[in-house]
């Protein structure tokens, strides 16, 4: 997995599957935090994305940030639409 960031937004280009992924996005996302209180996830290949980011993503949400979720994989967009997450998330389907 590989994360870029600029400005507000981080682009992560492969599968989000192990709690190192996490950790490398929770620490990206908290140097954004600071300065920005929207973020703006592109996740441009990931299939799927493990609770403890949902979680943590939850967790910025209630403290009053906005997350947007740019998705460009199908079957990741479904799962988070069966979890009720789309909303929450404001996400949308992007195509690369």
């Amino acid at each position: 997995m590989k994360i870029t960031s600029s400005n507000n937004n981080i682009k992560i280009i492969g599968n989000i599957k192990s709690v190192r992924h996490y950790n490398d996005i929770k620490a990206a996302i908290d140097v954004l935090v600071k300065d920005y209180n929207q973020i703006n996830l592109y996740l441009l290949n990931s299939i799927s994305i493990t609770s403890s980011v949902i979680g943590y993503l939850c967790k910025l949400i209630d403290k009053g940030h906005l997350i947007e979720l740019y998705i460009a994989n199908e079957d990741l967009h479904e799962l988070l639409d069966d979890l009720n997450l789309l909303q929450t998330f404001k996400v949308q389907q992007i195509a690369i």
